[in-house]
């Protein structure tokens, strides 16, 4: 049995390596419950179990000391497994992983639990093989956050191997080492699991923004649209709420392309879709669906409104201020726009029948510059 330290120094290193695991999985449990994160709930559980070993070992508990250890490495291989799942080339290595966390070490805790053997050293052979192999692996698809992960692990296979070779010939005379040892692998896997969980969320919100938002004109992408759309039509159905559709076409992109260059015509892309933006309502959207095309959605509008309030306010916008990068042009526009049909039709076939009507205007221009289109015609 280890007796309580009697200097002041190891009690306070004591106290203190406690209380820092301790806050270890609040912030784990924390941070997995704002983030959705299972890994850190994991690293939670596997340093309750170190903070368990450190006062089995102090109490006199040698073998429930290193049956907790046994758990911690079997849970910490769990979140390993969790932490890694984006490399797809280590699926076999995993399911090792898993046979190991969830089959060896738990069987050598539940036996060294009752006395049978000092099976420590068994378990961290067994854990540490597939641990080193997983790691090295996953190393290149793992930065930076892999380094924190490595310093989590050496610190604790150093923790375990000290206690199981101390523990061959007799009872260690002291837990502190053990208990900075497991401090320093909770910080560091907190650490690693906390920036990998921010790496990964950024990527997600990139990946959502990129299929969501459309990168040059920060309008919403076609397919947002069309679901837009279908919701709209699906009130128009239950209440009978009319709702618009636009499609806008900027006319002069050519011009500014062959005479300013093509710098200046995406510039004038931009512009228009700013000022298009400008011109709608809370709840109305924008998508851009083709290079000069940009269709809107108005809501609760009906066609008469829609010329009035929507479609005038866009040609006023165009040529409300010259363009940034050509000080002499102003934009252009011609503008087709039809009620939403509350029929099946796929919202893509309408947007494609307005655009055959708004070829049909650029074919024979005229100073109409806003055109309404009746449901047979659009549908016709």
């Amino acid at each position: 049995m280890i007796p309580m330290p009697s200097d002041a120094n190891d009690l306070v290193a004591l106290g203190a390596f406690a209380g820092a695991q301790v806050l270890v999985v609040c912030f784990s449990v924390i941070f997995a419950n704002a983030y959705r994160e299972r890994g850190l709930i994991m690293h939670a559980a596997a340093t309750t179990a170190s903070v368990v070993a450190v006062q089995a070992l102090v109490g006199g508990q040698a073998f429930l000391a290193q049956a907790a250890l046994l758990m911690v490495m079997a849970i910490d291989g769990m979140q390993l497994r969790e932490l890694v799942s984006h490399a797809g080339a280590l699926r076999n290595l995993r399911r090792w992983l898993l046979a190991v966390s969830l089959g060896v070490l738990p069987a050598l805790a539940l036996a060294t639990a009752w006395g049978y053997g000092h099976l420590l050293l068994a378990g961290l052979g067994a854990w540490a093989a597939v641990v080193i192999v997983i790691t090295l692996r996953a190393w290149p698809q793992s930065q930076p956050w892999a380094r924190w992960l490595v310093a989590g692990h050496l610190a604790l296979g150093w923790g375990v191997a000290w206690l199981g070779w101390r523990s061959l010939d007799s009872e260690p005379d002291s837990a502190v080492p053990l208990a900075g040892l497991l401090t320093a692998w909770a910080a560091a896997g907190f650490l690693a699991s906390t920036w990998r969980s921010r790496i990964f969320s950024e990527t997600r919100v990139r990946v959502d923004a990129r299929n969501t938002i459309d990168p040059l004109t920060g309008l919403s992408t076609p397919l947002i649209f069309y679901e837009r759309v279908k919701g709209v039509r699906n009130l128009a159905r239950r209440y009978g709420h009319p709702s618009v559709l636009l499609l806008v076409h900027i006319e002069n992109l050519d011009s500014l392309a062959a005479e300013f260059g093509e710098e200046v015509a995406q510039s004038a892309v931009l512009a228009s879709a700013n000022r298009i933006r400008q011109g709608l309502r809370d709840g109305d959207v924008a998508a851009r669906v083709s290079n000069s095309r940009i269709a809107v959605l108005a809501e609760g509008m009906s066609l008469a409104e829609g010329m009035a309030n929507v479609a005038s306010r866009i040609l006023v916008a165009g040529l409300k201020e010259p363009l940034p990068m050509a000080l002499t042009e102003f934009l252009h526009f011609r503008i087709v726009l039809a009620l939403v049909p509350v029929n099946d039709t796929a919202p893509k076939a309408v947007l494609q029948r307005m655009a055959a009507k708004l070829d049909e205007q650029l074919m024979a221009p005229t100073e109409r510059r806003i055109v309404a289109i009746t449901a047979e015609e659009l549908l016709g």
